[in-house]
């Protein structure tokens, strides 16, 4: 094998290394972030204050019909227990008594409204829990697959790690420099192979001088227009 083609080796298992470095990284976001599920408990919370907010609503609106009951029965007492004796006095409590009925009605509509009001949020924390206890369902099943796979990352990283090793070990200490040089300038990609005369990696066609120093392999030339070491294999 030639020094350009050694350094494309390695070339070759870094990109498979930061491809599968990423892959975990991403696993492991994933693993840590459920957006889905914690919408799902937040709109469930929600849910639930609302839920609470209408009982106490009800509670209340049939208190003040339970208490409006109350007046109208001490008012019917009064007016019909023989106790009062002055008509107007007896008018007075037949008005009111009338009124307080009237009123009544629109404590039980409200109560009624409220009692509707009641059922929707009951029937909305329902849906909300079962959206929840789904998210919960697929979360577990994402979590279980992301996790084999996590562990089949690590494995090939691992194998990865053994192969650059051997091959980082083939190669003289000044190409090696070189090439980790390039590579950090260029963002991962330090060799780029000669396709149809030109660069892959910028579409440049090098000098036929450059082509001819790059063609033996044994010399590592750089693209002129980006910087990369030029292959031919």
């Amino acid at each position: 094998m030639t020094r350009v083609s050694n350094l494309f080796r390695v070339q070759t298992i870094d990109s498979q290394i930061d491809s599968h470095t990423s892959r975990l990284a991403e696993i492991d976001r994933r693993l840590r972030e459920h957006p889905e599920l914690d919408s799902a408990r937040v709109e469930e919370a929600e849910a639930r204050r609302l839920l609470e907010e209408s009982r106490q609503a009800l509670r209340h609106a049939e208190e003040e019909a339970r208490r409006q009951q109350q007046r109208i029965a001490d008012t019917d007492k009064t007016l019909y227990g023989g106790g009062v004796r002055n008509p107007k006095e007896l008018q007075d409590l037949q008005e009111e008594a009338a009124s307080l009925r009237r009123y009544l009605s629109v404590l039980e509509e409200r109560q009624l409204q409220a009692m509707l009001q009641h059922e929707e949020h009951e029937k909305a924390v329902s849906d909300a829990q079962g959206r929840r206890e789904q998210c919960e369902r697929e979360r577990t099943e994402a979590d279980r697959k992301l996790s084999a796979e996590q562990v089949q990352q690590q494995s090939v990283l691992a194998t990865l790690d053994v192969q650059r090793e051997a091959a980082v070990s083939a190669l003289p200490a000044e190409d090696l420099a070189k090439y980790n040089a390039v590579r950090q300038a260029k963002r991962g990609l330090a060799i780029a192979r000669l396709e149809g005369g030109s660069c892959a990696a910028c579409g440049v066609a090098p000098s036929a001088a450059r082509i001819d120093s790059a063609r033996s392999g044994q010399e590592i030339v750089l693209c002129g227009n980006c910087g990369r070491i030029l292959y031919l294999g």
